[in-house]
């Protein structure tokens, strides 16, 4: 079979964490026979063509180089396609990723189309296959799904969806999601896990812990990401006198504001670093006492960090938000703090630190529920299955 992917997101460079889930399911169905060809923006420092483990990535330009600032951000769904003016280099984005998804359909003849996010590339690919009867399957992350929440976008959305042979979601919160704000939709709904590199990441057990117990947050710094409540938690655990540091590994545009806040509460004990590449975190995970993921409301698909900090056998608090109790079931795989209430996640910070037998359990029967999950033979092999549950029906057709 050949297999056809569009993403707006795919790793860089070796470690690259943009995108990673994308690829790790692009080589699995390559290394189950599969021919795989993946359409994605080019990005400064990337090659136009390139053949990773089989798999042939082909990145459209869109804008000098300089310029090419709309995919791998983070922001693509948060910005520029509620506020088209904030990425001037939209419309040339859309315009050059739909005429290379052409060119490609045209030329690789593909037997099945998988969008990761329904828009763009869902958007692009239903709208091209539907001409050829080439059947597609969107994935939707996340991001995605809230910008059917407006009135406009949903319109579009609710049509991308309805033309897809398959929806799938990353977590069954997302899948309940999708059909609360498209409850007519009648295109199958599947939850597929995004494939983790499960080994890598246990290896970061190994690491010794940091001294003191290190609390760690790794993602983009947004206000939905509630890092804020964090630096507030650990405020707190410093007036409690539990010895902790903090470490912030991500990016974004509430950097400075989170700064100054720590600032003001007189923090000492914060280590702000850019993402780390995806060969680093492991390492990262392991020497942390704490994961945290405090994300607001349901701003959170899933909360991959918590799974990949599991792995690495660090302990985990999240928060009741969107897909996180589908990893941290609270007292069995980790601990859940009530959302934006920093107090609260000071207590189950606290319990953690303090209390290794719980912090050992809690670590071992998460590392465990993940693994069965999300390991890649589990997880790609399901998405697999459905490319080919799909072929078949086709076929038969």
């Amino acid at each position: 079979m050949r297999v056809l992917v569009l993403t707006h997101n795919y790793p860089r460079f070796p470690g690259d964490p943009a995108g990673a889930f994308v690829a790790r399911l692009a080589r699995a169905a390559h290394a189950a026979g599969h021919e795989t060809r993946v359409i994605a923006p080019h990005a400064p420092g990337t090659a136009d063509v390139e053949t990773e483990r089989g798999v042939i990535v082909t990145r459209f330009r869109y804008a000098p180089e300089s310029m090419e600032r709309v995919g791998y951000t983070g922001s693509l769904h948060r910005h520029a396609l509620t506020a088209p003016l904030v990425t001037l280099g939209l419309p040339s984005f859309l315009l050059r990723f739909r005429r290379a998804a052409r060119r490609a359909m045209a030329t690789f003849r593909p037997d099945l189309v998988h969008a990761h996010w329904w828009i763009p590339g869902g958007w692009i690919a239903t709208s091209l296959a539907a001409r050829g009867g080439v059947p597609v399957v969107v994935t939707c992350h996340g991001s995605d799904v809230r910008l059917l929440e407006r009135p406009l976008l949903h319109r579009v959305g609710r049509r991308v969806l309805s033309r897809a042979a398959s929806v799938t979601t990353v977590s069954h919160f997302l899948a309940r999601d999708l059909a609360r704000l498209v409850p007519d939709l009648r295109t199958p709904i599947t939850v597929t896990p995004m494939p983790l590199d499960v080994d890598r990441f246990a290896a970061g057990a190994q690491e010794p812990k940091a001294d003191p117990p290190r609390v760690l947050y790794a993602g983009n710094l947004v206000p939905s990401k509630g890092v804020d409540v964090l630096v507030r938690a650990v405020a707190i655990l410093v007036q409690r006198g539990i010895a902790c540091q903090l470490q912030v590994l991500g990016e974004g545009p509430e950097r400075p504001a989170l700064q100054a806040l720590a600032a003001s509460l007189g923090l000492t004990n914060v280590e702000w670093s850019s993402f780390l590449p995806q060969s680093e975190m492991p390492a990262a995970y392991g020497r942390a006492t704490v994961t945290v993921l405090p994300s607001r409301g349901h701003a959170e698909g899933l909360g991959l960090t918590l799974v990949e900090a599991l792995l690495a056998g660090c302990a985990v608090v999240g928060t009741p938000a969107g897909g996180i109790p589908e990893v941290v079931q609270h007292e069995e795989t980790g601990l859940l703090a009530r959302d934006g209430d920093a107090e609260d996640l000071a207590t189950q910070i606290g319990r953690l630190i303090t209390d290794p037998a719980l912090r050992t359990r809690l670590t071992r029967a998460g590392r465990d529920a993940v693994r069965r999950v999300y390991a890649p033979e589990t997880a790609a092999g399901k998405i697999i299955a459905l490319y080919e549950t799909i072929r078949g029906h086709r076929d038969a057709a």
